[in-house]
């Protein structure tokens, strides 16, 4: 008898099967039997549920931003089955002691399996985090950004060379930021240019040991894609938003790395099959923060864990990018390059999945679940799924939530490392 069935499910190649689910894994695809629970998904669409490699998740001090609940809630809710938690929190996770205490909450709090990486800068206990088991390192700043400094080029290349010798992964924030006021988004644009995205990349790539594993986050231009030379991603709001699709001061399109313009955002998506990954950069702010003046108070970042894959179902539904891109830039490469196994649909794989509604509907903050409560893609069409399934557990479903199957994914290849030695 299995735990779980989720029966007459569509899978991507158009076949209706039941999934049957046991102990977190799927046990096999085709005809089921007994079950303790069985979930008639109607011929809905199954795929494997994402991870997002690029998250915010706040907590603590900043809980009026987001929690590890709600942040977790919304990813389920969204189909997403794994966050990665972004080390630029207060206080930031530059020692041990930090790591531990923000894993135990976010153990205790999270309705999905997550992994925290470790910060970078000149205090960082990269040897110690790496023991701990954060998952990866950075986002590195070599560039400002809300509650995150840029590094000195010295830093860098000595941060640099040590996360290598640990053989782990480092994330790079690269942006060039030209000096002035700016108040209104094209000028924030200009402020942060993607030719300045480009020199900062080569110049962190430059002063990498050769053996370093870089990945680029949020890249907002298909020109920096030719400069990359190991992986990146781009963020939904940089495919679908661009500045001029909003009066000129709007506060809650306001992010870093830049809104683009309409041209350079279709040029984005034009090179759409390029992009290996598409994380969210969810980043969330207060109402109250984001209505402050434009030219400095108001902090950069939007929302968007969520809204990420009903973006880009709706997308497929559009028939503007097909489903297997989806999978391919939201499963299988970020766990490739994160080092954890990507679930799918085959027997003995982990049972994380997402079971999408058949027609679309238009997003709306209020409907959504961080604790920020809004959304910069008010009124856009997204395809949202009706369940997600997490280590086996439907964590989302019939609009309600149940926690039980998630778990913190930590680093594996600096263990592998170490036996070696």
């Amino acid at each position: 008898m299995s735990e779980l069935v989720l029966s007459n499910a569509r899978l991507p190649d158009g076949r209706i099967a039941d999934i049957s689910i046991d102990q977190g894994i799927i046990t096999h695809i085709g005809s089921s039997e007994n079950a303790d629970r069985v979930i008639n998904c109607r011929n809905r669409l199954c795929i494997p549920a994402a991870t997002d490699m690029h998250v915010h998740m706040r907590d603590g001090s900043q809980s009026a931003k987001e929690t590890w609940k709600t942040g977790t809630q919304a990813a389920a809710a969204g189909g997403v089955a794994t966050v990665v938690d972004q080390p630029n929190t207060i206080p930031p996770m530059d020692t041990v002691e930090n790591f531990l205490e923000r894993a135990a909450l976010a153990s205790k709090e999270s309705f999905c399996h997550f992994g925290i990486n470790g910060s970078v800068n000149e205090h960082a206990d990269i040897a110690g985090l790496t023991e701990a088991g954060v998952l990866a390192f950075g986002e590195m700043f070599a560039a400002p950004s809300s509650y995150g400094s840029a590094l000195t080029v010295e830093v860098i290349r000595d941060s640099l060379k040590t996360i290598a010798d640990q053989n782990m992964l480092v994330t790079v924030h690269a942006e060039e930021v030209i000096p002035g006021e700016i108040h209104n988004l094209a000028e924030h644009a200009r402020s942060r240019p993607i030719s300045g995205e480009i020199q900062t990349i080569r110049l962190v790539q430059n002063l990498a040991p050769k053996n370093a594993k870089l990945h680029i986050c949020h890249v907002s231009g298909a020109e920096a894609f030719e400069a990359i030379k190991g992986s990146f991603e781009v963020a939904p709001h940089h495919l679908f938003l661009s500045y001029e699709k909003t009066y000129p001061e709007n506060t809650f399109w306001k992010m870093n790395p830049p809104l683009r313009s309409k041209k350079e955002r279709l040029h984005l998506i034009q090179n759409f099959a390029k992009i290996p990954v598409v994380a969210s950069d969810h980043a969330p702010h207060t109402i109250q923060e984001k209505s402050q003046p434009f030219s400095a108070a108001a902090p950069s970042g939007v929302p968007g864990v969520e809204t990420m894959l009903p973006l880009l179902m709706n997308a497929v539904e559009q028939r503007t990018i097909t489903l297997n891109d989806v999978i391919a830039k939201t499963v299988i490469n970020p766990c490739r390059i994160l080092g954890i196994p990507a679930p799918s649909l085959t027997p003995g794989s982990r049972a994380d999945l997402a079971v999408y509604a058949d027609t679309p509907i238009k997003i709306s903050g209020e409907s959504l679940h961080s604790e920020c409560g809004w959304t910069p893609y008010e009124g856009m069409s997204g395809l949202f799924p009706e369940t997600t399934v997490i280590g086996g557990v439907p964590v989302w479903h019939e609009r309600e939530f149940t926690r039980g199957g998630g778990q913190m994914w930590k680093n594996t290849k600096a263990k592998q490392l170490r036996r070696k030695e």
